[in-house]
């Protein structure tokens, strides 16, 4: 084989997988400069509508479960990390990955309805925009510009207490709850 042609066989997507597994611990090491502005539960369905994914309807929490939706406000830095390191921690530990996300409350989409390789733009009323791309089956990054709201929606079981919002670069945020 010449020179490059070895990269040549591997597929894109592997390659985005391999540079963002690379690009995560330096991205999570950035200070993130965030305001929580919402933490809401709630046991009732969710309505959600993406015009990008041509999708909309609503979520539901499984029988037992409720939704905790957090929402936080960017500062003047721009954050690209994978959605899962956006963890809620409970009172016991437990650590929750987010199911949808969206520019605000109004604006969720669950996570498991973007395709494999496509990337779902938002342009929030501040002209800020968020994007939110599948990279592998298992992996999803977002893409948040300085300014930007974000709506986090969890599921957990309706007893658990949320002690913390976890965020990419390893800070927590105590919820007064």
């Amino acid at each position: 084989m010449h020179g490059n042609a070895a990269w040549r066989r591997i597929p894109a997507s592997a390659l985005m997988l391999a540079f963002v597994t690379l690009l995560s611990p330096h991205l999570s090491a950035q200070a993130i400069d965030v305001k929580l502005t919402t933490v809401r539960s709630s046991t009732a369905s969710l309505p959600f509508s993406s015009p990008a994914l041509g999708v909309k309807g609503t979520i539901r929490p499984m029988p037992g479960d409720r939704f905790e939706l957090v929402v936080i406000a960017l500062g003047d830095k721009t954050i690209v990390a994978e959605v899962r390191q956006f963890v809620l921690v409970s009172a016991g530990g437990v650590s929750y990955a987010p199911v949808a996300i969206g520019g605000g409350p109004d604006l969720i989409f669950p996570l498991d309805c973007v395709p494999l390789g496509l990337e779902v733009g938002q342009i929030l009323p501040s002209d800020a925009v968020l994007s939110v791309k599948r990279v592998s089956t298992t992996s999803v990054t977002i893409d948040a510009r300085a300014g930007v709201t974000i709506a986090l929606v969890y599921q957990l079981p309706e007893g658990a207490t949320v002690r913390s919002f976890k965020l990419p670069d390893g800070r927590e945020l105590d919820l007064d709850r």
